[in-house]
């Protein structure tokens, strides 16, 4: 036990403990160490050393905390000050409590061996075959986790990450749990090697084994209601409620998980939410979302990910077992009853629809609705740039970011265009171009990775891909020259740092936007011994997530001297105004596009369901709203007229 400062109980405490019905096995190994009251503590019965914090009526405010021991068993326990301790209908056994603890009607909360508390454990992440094992930490961040299972062909690196994770977890490894200050656990059944953060709230749980429960003051965690978890990870700020079943799962910052949801060997980052649903080897990065029940979701790497109901997918044919993956890059969705057969990829950003047999591959067409019909997989290339829906995700990730501790873990950038995704409408380009230059105009469909595409809506694509191109380019040179003085701004508009071949690549990893070089020199100090634990890991990767605005801009330096020849910062003014001319003109028609897709929504036909004896209407209008008076509505007519205010603003300063 701690060494902290212990006096013996005298006899005059022993004797009042006595008469309130206590019995120890040795007095002598009952111990205090702060000002004691006996008589808060009745019926309790102590085994081997017990640590009792102070102990009194009042505490320093004047206040009347309900401190004190009643019906309990304490065996081998430190306690820490103000503690309230009431009906322990087995034992606490080796414990570290913190402060101002609350333990009430609880049943058994133990450590009963020398124990890592989760930390370590590994899990088959992705595939339920094998070969991704990660073991999992509770300072294990989505990207710490993304370089373990991704990066399975170097072995150097999966050593070294495997080393790092064994060795934190040596570092928490003890004999005795720990219970942190203001911790509240009520009415609870059984908790084994479980490490409890503080100020984490343990409501009506039906048991939890080997595993840690991060929390912090400012960022409470919440298990509570018929709750079962064996061999997991909770991070800070989440909140695990209503049967929800977890074995060897990570549960991240901020997370939601709920309404009987089950996950098994499965990741769910930071802001994600589960209910009802049931998931198995999934890689949930970031605000992967799943609410409906028959929804099953498996073998699939996701993040800002929205699962409708009923969504189905497999990751084997029956022959040498579930050793198949999928992999859907940010922002996808799955519509209701969707199906997918693993592998396949789907681009970022993009809706699934209907029940899928075949394997695809959509990675470099981003923003695609993907349909089936009669068993074959159709593609509405580039369609989704222009939903209010897309706009919306955007807008509603920044503001649902849960998290209130200051050391959050998991690196995210929430901006849907960004160099990751503007190389691939690049290659989507191509790809289109080529598509339609090599088909016969007579086709009515071109096969593409699997799926097949109208021929004619190949063009559409191109200017749609276009389009978002020209806003996010220009959306880069405007950010640069707000930020500039109008006597320095060709000074401003200089590159900072020369950018190699790799740095023209840029990855997605699980929610962090960063060059590829970046990441590739962290592996290297990996290689290289020069990050010695994954707390120092975290703070490298956080390093490449401050670089994200000027990396941003060199690449964008880069790419324009590489399409054009000439440097950004050396063009004439009147081709500065012309990329502004074309960004403010993309922009615009852009949200036009969005308020058009908007508008169906409050069409006559959705109408249908309102009004139910008559006057549909009024119905409508009173439930949803006129679209005028729409909050996003309102924001995108906003921003519009901002876009026209900023062109004039830059030109201006350009000028």
């Amino acid at each position: 036990m701690a060494d902290v400062k212990r006096t013996p109980l005298d006899e005059r405490a022993i004797t009042i403990l006595k008469r309130n019905g206590c019995k120890a096995e040795d007095w002598n190994k009952i111990y205090i160490s702060g000002q004691f009251d006996p008589e808060l503590v009745a019926h309790t019965e102590f085994r081997g050393t017990v640590l009792i914090g102070t102990l009194i009526a009042m505490d320093d405010r004047g206040a009347t905390p309900e401190v004190g021991i009643k019906n309990a068993t304490l065996e081998n326990v430190q306690l820490g000050d103000g503690c309230s301790i009431h009906n322990v209908h087995v034992r606490l056994k080796n414990l570290k409590i913190g402060s101002r603890v609350k333990i009430w009607n609880v049943g058994d909360i133990r450590c009963d061996r020398k124990t890592s508390f989760g930390n370590g454990h590994v899990i088959d992440v992705l595939n339920e075959a094998g070969g991704r094992q990660l073991p999992i930490t509770c300072i294990t961040s989505s990207q710490i986790a993304y370089l373990s299972v991704f990066y399975r062909h170097d072995n150097t690196l999966i050593r070294k990450l495997d080393q790092l994770a064994s060795d934190y977890s040596a570092k928490v490894t003890d004999d005795y749990g720990t219970i942190g200050d203001d911790v509240v656990i009520q009415n609870t059944k059984l908790i084994v090697n479980v490490n409890i953060g503080p100020g984490a709230h343990i409501i009506n749980v039906t048991s939890l084994k080997e595993g840690t429960i991060d929390s912090s003051l400012e960022a409470s965690t919440l298990i509570e209601d018929d709750v079962i978890a064996e061999n997991f990870i909770v991070q800070k700020g989440a909140r695990i409620t209503a049967g929800a079943l977890l074995s060897s799962t990570l549960v991240g910052e901020a997370a939601k998980i709920g309404k009987q949801f089950s996950a098994e060997n499965s990741l769910f980052f930071a802001n994600s939410e589960g209910y009802h649903s049931e998931i198995c080897s999934v890689f949930g990065g970031p605000y992967t979302v799943t609410h409906h029940r028959s929804t099953l979701l498996i073998a699939n790497f996701c993040s800002f990910y929205n699962a409708g109901s009923g969504t189905n997918q497999s990751n084997h044919m029956y022959k040498l077992g579930p050793v198949h993956q999928g992999i859907m890059e940010r922002g996808c969705k799955t519509g209701s009853f969707s199906y997918l057969l693993w592998p396949s990829r789907i681009g970022a950003f993009s809706v699934v629809l209907g029940k899928h047999f075949t394997n695809f591959d959509s990675t470099f067409l981003p923003f695609s609705y993907i349909n089936e019909e009669e068993g074959k997989s159709f593609m509405f290339p580039g369609y989704n740039i222009f939903t209010v829906g897309t706009y919306r995700d955007e807008i509603k990730w920044r503001k649902r970011d849960r998290r209130k501790n200051v050391d959050k873990l998991d690196l995210i950038i929430y901006d849907i265009f960004s160099p990751y995704i503007a190389l691939r409408l690049m290659k989507g380009i191509e790809i289109a171009t080529e598509l339609q230059e090599k088909s016969d105009k007579k086709q009515e469909f071109v096969i593409y990775n699997g799926l097949r595409i109208k021929r004619l809506l190949l063009n559409s694509c191109i200017k749609h891909f276009n389009l978002g191109l020209d806003r996010y380019f220009g959306s880069i040179l405007i950010r640069r020259i707000q930020g500039a003085n109008s006597s320095t701004l060709k000074e401003s508009l200089k590159s900072t740092q020369q950018v190699n071949e790799t740095g023209e690549e840029w990855l997605d990893v699980s929610g962090l936007i960063c060059r590829r070089d970046r990441l590739n020199d962290l592996i290297t100090k990996l290689h290289q011994d020069q990050v010695d634990s994954l707390e120092s890991l975290n703070k490298e990767l956080k390093k490449i997530y401050d670089t994200y605005a000027e990396d941003e801009w060199n690449w964008y330096c880069m790419l324009y001297k590489k399409q054009t020849g000439k440097n950004i910062w050396e063009e004439d003014k009147n081709i500065l105004l012309q990329i502004i001319e074309k960004w403010k003109d993309a922009s615009l028609k852009i949200n036009n596009l969005i308020l058009k897709d908007a508008k169906w929504e409050f069409d006559t036909k959705t109408h249908i369901g309102f009004g139910i004896d008559g006057q549909a209407g009024e119905d409508f209008i009173a439930v949803r709203g006129e679209y005028d008076t729409n909050s996003v509505i309102q924001q995108i007519n906003q921003e519009s007229a901002e876009i026209e205010n900023t062109y004039e603003s830059i030109r201006s300063k350009i000028e």
